[in-house]
Parts: C-alpha cells; structure tokens; sequence
C-alpha cells in the first residue's frame, strides 16, 4: 500500500554545510527563509499551505508563533518550529531544517529528536573538506532504509579550481560513501539561486541532476510507503494543486511537472482525518479544534495523563 501522506525530507550535514542555502534553493528564496535560515533554532519542519507558524513544545503541546517573534524561540523549550508556506517543492515533500550536527553551540539533542521523522535525508557536505570522518560517524547511525532513498551534496563546489582536482574530490566521496546513499551531487547552490529563469546557468550548477534524483526519490518513498494509520485503503497521496498566482514559476516546477507528466499521475487530495488519542501529531495540516488534539503525547501514554490544555501563545518568548 502507498504512503497517504507527504514524504518528510531532512536537510541534514555540518554547520556552515550549504543547508541554508540549499533550503533557500528549493523553496524559491523566499525572504521569510532569509529570517528562519539566519537564526540559531531547533527544526523547521516546512509545509504547504497558507502563511502560518506553531511551535511544538517539549511539553507536548503546539503554541502558535508570531513569525516576527521568531527570533525568541527557545531552544531549551521547543522540539521543532512549524512553518506553512506555499512553496513549489512543498506541493511535493515537507522540508525539515535541522541545525548543523556540529554546531558548538547546540547540543545533537535539539537534532537527534527529529532526525527519526524524516524519510530521507540531503546531506550537505562541504567540497574542500568533504565527507569528514565526524560526518560519516553521525550518518553511520542512521537505518539503512532512510540510507537508500537520501542524497549526498557536495556543496560549493566551485571552489575547487581545475577539473582535475574537481574529479579527485568526487572520484574519493563516491568511493568513501559507496552504498550510504541513493546518489552523490557536485552541487554549486549559489550559482542555482543566481540563474533566475537561465535553465543553462541552473543545469551547470548540478542542481537540476539533482532535481530530478528528488522527485524520484518523493516518489520511491511513496511507492514503497505505508498509509497512515486509519488511511488504509485511501489513495497514495499527490501533489497540491498549484496555485498560479503564488507558485508554479520556478524551475524545479518546471522540472517536476514535466516529470509528472512522464509519469502520468493524477492529483488526487488526500482528506485529513481526526487525531485519535494517544497518537503523535505527525499530519501535514495545522493542528485545529476540528482535526483533533494538537499534542505530542509520550507523556499520557507513560503516566497516564488527562487531555492536554488547549494551543496558546508561549509567554516569555
């Protein structure tokens, strides 16, 4: 049976990788990542819809977030940040932007919390020190499933001067990651955020390659997936419809709608259901009265707790 929801993509590697910029590169550069990606916060978890932003507290509970107060988030207080966006590569997959696995200032507790979410990852790896032995011990953790369907970006990869040199450095990353991952991209993200609508200057940047490897990666994840629970029986879940005004122009919509096209799939909505209790908050849809409990509930399922308080704002951010 196919997944009936959104395929979860972690953006994942060292601080100061290319994730940021990566992130700005799928989602069109829009300025409010320019905010997100320009502080130090737990996870962003990116989906599609209307402007709106909630925290999900590690007490369990979502409060909803002022996006100009984005900067107070707590790091001590929150599991992840909550962001709806309509964005291109959204209508597909949800991003979550995790903080850089070496960052001194942030314990792999703030990561490591949401790295199981995630069905597949882009790994970000510097090209003038690439695929450094701390990388490779922290991805050396990760199941070998989410391994099969995750990306290796070699970032910056302008930086290294002569084709001779630029062919050493992938010749050694392949060979010291061969079976760790789907694919390896030299990747220059800086050159794709300049190419504007020049689809030379996108192709020679090497995300277009990769472009294309993500939409068959969204869609092995969906193939091979398993409906949510209470979903058995529904239709694999497809594309948001675009909607023109607002997405739709950017080149990796050109790239994927053509490939959908090749593949010929309908789009089909998949309807939200009611949260049971007891279960983690995992849809795609912002929390709400109607859809069910906004809770992440480890806590009653250990100690046996009432219902959680209704979403408010968090005092003191």
């Amino acid at each position: 049976m196919p997944l009936t929801r959104k395929p979860r993509i972690a953006i994942m590697g060292e601080f100061s990788s290319g994730k940021s910029t990566l992130c700005n590169v799928l989602m069109g550069a829009r300025p409010l990542l320019e905010k997100v990606t320009a502080t130090q916060l737990p996870p962003v978890w990116l989906s599609y819809g209307p402007d709106d932003a909630y925290t999900m507290g590690l007490d369990g509970h979502a409060y909803d977030l002022d996006l100009a107060e984005l900067e107070q988030v707590s790091l001590e207080t929150t599991e992840h940040v909550r962001i709806f966006m309509k964005s291109d590569i959204l209508r597909y997959c949800d991003l979550i932007d995790m903080p850089g696995i070496s960052d001194p200032s942030m314990s792999s507790e703030v990561w490591e919390r949401m790295a199981h979410l995630a069905d597949a990852v882009l790994w970000c790896t510097h090209a003038t020190q690439a695929w450094r032995q701390s990388e490779s011990g922290v991805w050396s953790t990760f199941p070998q499933e989410m391994r099969q369907n995750s990306l290796l970006l070699v970032t910056r990869f302008d930086k290294i001067v002569g084709d001779s040199d630029r062919a050493k450095v992938l010749k050694r990353v392949k060979q010291e990651t061969d079976g760790l991952f789907a694919d390896v991209f030299p990747v220059s993200l800086l050159q794709a955020m300049r190419a504007g609508d020049d689809e030379t200057k996108w192709q020679e940047s090497g995300v277009d390659a990769f472009t294309q490897a993500l939409f068959d990666v969204i869609h092995r994840i969906i193939d091979a997936g398993h409906p949510e629970p209470g979903d058995e029986g529904k239709s694999a879940i497809q594309p948001d419809p675009a909607d023109e005004t607002e997405v739709g122009q950017s080149l990796i919509a050109r790239t994927f709608e053509r490939l959908t096209v090749i593949r010929n799939t309908p789009v089909v909505k998949v309807l939200p259901r009611r949260v049971a209790a007891g279960e983690r908050l995992l849809r795609t849809e912002r929390p709400s009265g109607e859809t069910g409990p906004a809770n992440v509930t480890f806590s009653d399922q250990l100690m046996g707790g009432s219902d959680p308080a209704p979403m408010s704002r968090l005092k003191g951010f």
